[in-house]
């Protein structure tokens, strides 16, 4: 009661704190109003758990969630505002498979997660104890690669399959395998049948139907015999092999009669994927026409086009309906009356059918299930809002955003610039020609075709930019993360004090490299292939032993391995040449930290790397030619 009456005679706004019983977590759990002093503030707040001799610092949005909780009156009990650091237990580098992979794997599913190895570290809580790891050992790593039909996802580290087919890990590359086979001639696809995926989800007709759409089959299935098939599969416990998902051709139905936009235009509603579910998010996109432009012809519906089966007999198809254009603002119709012209610059809408031509496109609030995403053709798009998670947004120019960007996808022909911050948790992505502009980043993923500005931080995201990262406005911290940019960095301090992995440098790969170490890998699998085949002696040698017969066609093999080789020492030359132009290219560019670069941090300068071993003051980094490799200065 003293300590209250005490509390109470302070004029500024007072805090009482308490600590779990573990030590890791701190919050509030009484509140005295000011007497003629000080309101509670963030900084009020942040200055008592001073000093209470709290040195862990407080988390600001839980500050300002407990004094936004006293200002309107609701309950601020439970919200952590101080934790502690736990300990880092260390681990081995694993491969997981994430189901049976003995089943197929569909497009988008995440079927092995490679968790790296993890050094063990000290934590403390918030009263000061050390906390030490229960192991004690040092992790061994695994070097894996990303293969045919993979994405490896650096968010939840794991490798997601790009199309529909069987997962492999052989000799630690992981791929996938596809299971539809396409016919030379176009007309058969064929594959293995499973009755289930990795997940042990039941494969379903209507999956597969989605699968050849993928394609571009357009097809209609058997839908029966695949569930009778998909039965039988299930039954006997094992795949059914070779068997026909899709034969034959189907008539294409007269088209009724349809508005041929010479430009396009957008749905209000959603527009059906191709599976033909409504995608409430995806309604097209917005176009820019000109006064005069014409925008679209009306056509009249068709007769059709019979369909072909596998013995060329035609099939009758129906003929189709007409269609009815109503005339909306800024729009006319010619006189020939199926000719639709503009009358006004703005953005051509299709509503309920009638055809309208608005002025230029602003979202007045967040681009979210109201908006849908957003797509223009031409000009810049300025959001009000936020763009909620999810969703997405293009232009060819620029892409305004006077909030945040959480978890969406963006594309920029111009720059992107951001008010707030671009948070991306669960996914998305920037990508932009020109620069990007944030206030923080976290977990952001972006690619940007110039420069990169941040004024705050830069919290475990993976940037690459073709100019250069400056970060040295506000805070200018970069903090755990991939940044890669072909022009060098400016900013104020990388990593911190805890040893986050943090990864800054100057890349030069282009598409050339890839494109040659691709084609040598192919060139290497071709050559082993011939050698197992014929074996690695001497063509004289392998001559003499190959029946009469057979020798002009292996003549013509053996021929064709020394081009193989030929061509492969070309490639192996080519790389050179440009491995040392790369390195020419990294002459006069630099990273530049201005205050600190804390130990857990790698400088990369092409395929040259640099760990920070201990912490540095204001040092530059760059590519000296006469060593070949990374200095400071």
């Amino acid at each position: 009661m003293a300590d209250e009456k005490a509390l109470k005679k302070n004029p500024d706004a007072r805090f009482r704190f308490a600590l779990s019983e573990d030590g890791m977590k701190l919050g509030v759990n009484r509140y005295f109003p000011p007497n003629g002093g000080k309101n509670p503030s963030v900084e009020l707040l942040r200055k008592q758990v001073a000093e209470a001799g709290v040195q862990l610092p407080i988390d600001n949005d839980a500050a300002q969630r407990i004094i936004d909780a006293i200002t309107q009156g609701n309950e601020f009990k439970g919200i952590a505002l101080v934790r502690g650091i736990p300990a880092t237990e260390p681990m081995d580098a694993t491969l997981m498979g994430l189901g049976d992979l003995e089943f197929p794997v569909f497009p988008g599913d995440r079927f092995i997660r490679f968790r790296q190895a993890q050094q063990s570290g000290n934590g403390q809580t918030i009263d000061g104890r050390e906390l030490t790891p229960k192991g004690n050992f040092t992790p061994e790593d695994l070097s894996v690669e990303t293969g045919e039909n993979v994405e490896w996802d650096p968010i939840t580290e794991s490798y997601v399959a790009q199309i529909w087919g069987m997962a492999r890990v052989k000799d630690n590359v992981v791929s996938v395998d596809p299971i539809a086979h396409i016919s030379d001639d176009a007309v058969v696809v064929t594959g293995n049948l499973h009755h289930q995926d990795f997940k042990g989800t039941p494969i379903t007709p209507a999956r597969i139907d989605k699968e050849m759409r993928d394609l571009g089959v357009v097809i209609d299935l058997d839908m029966d015999l695949l569930d009778t098939k998909l039965a039988q599969a299930k039954d006997l416990g094992i795949p059914l092999q070779d068997q026909i998902f899709v034969k034959g051709g189907h008539p294409v139905p007269g088209r009724d009669g349809w508005l041929e936009y010479l430009v396009t235009t957008r749905e209000t509603a959603g527009t059906e994927d191709e599976s033909g579910r409504l995608d409430f998010r995806n309604r097209g996109t917005y176009p820019m026409v000109n006064p005069g432009q014409i925008i679209g012809r009306l056509h009249p519906p068709t007769a059709g086009e019979g369909g072909i089966d596998i013995y060329g007999k035609t099939i009758p198809a129906h003929e189709g309906k007409a269609l009815h254009v109503h005339l909306g603002e800024n729009v006319i119709v010619q006189d020939d009356k199926v000719t639709f012209e503009s009358k006004a610059k703005g953005v051509v809408v299709m509503e309920k059918g009638t055809l309208s031509v608005t002025e230029c496109l602003i979202i007045p609030g967040n681009v979210d299930l109201n908006s849908g995403n957003v797509k223009v053709e031409h000009g810049s798009v300025k959001i009000l809002g936020s763009i909620q998670a999810g969703f997405s947004v293009s232009a060819p120019l620029h892409v305004i955003v006077e909030d945040s960007i959480e978890s969406a996808t963006v594309y920029a022909g111009g720059q992107v610039e951001v008010k707030g911050g671009i948070l991306m948790p669960d996914g998305g992505q920037i990508v932009c020609d020109g620069d990007v502009i944030a206030g923080y980043l976290a977990n952001a993923n972006i690619k940007a075709g110039g420069d990169v500005y941040v004024a705050n931080e830069i919290l475990n995201s993976t940037i690459q930019a073709e100019g250069r990262l400056f970060a040295t406005s506000g805070k200018g911290v970069i903090n755990g993360g991939t940044i890669l940019t072909r022009k060098g960095h400016e900013i104020n301090e990388v990593g911190s004090e805890l040893g986050v992995t943090t990864v800054i440098g100057v890349y030069m790969e282009y598409q050339e490299d890839e494109e040659l170490l691709l084609e040598r890998k192919k060139i290497v699998q071709a050559i082993k292939k011939i050698d197992e085949a014929l074996g690695s002696e001497p063509p004289k040698a392998i001559l003499s032993r190959t029946p009469k017969e057979k020798r002009q066609a292996v003549a013509e093999v053996l021929k064709h391995r020394a081009t193989l080789v030929q061509r492969r020492k070309t490639i192996n030359e080519r790389i050179t040449e440009l491995a040392l132009a790369h390195q020419q290219e990294m002459d006069g560019i630099d990273i530049k930290i201005k205050r600190l670069a804390y130990p857990g941090t790698t400088i990369q300068f092409g395929k040259k790397a640099k760990q920070i071993a201990k912490r540095m003051e204001a040092c530059t980094f760059y590519f000296s030619l006469k060593d070949r490799d990374i200095a400071i200065k």
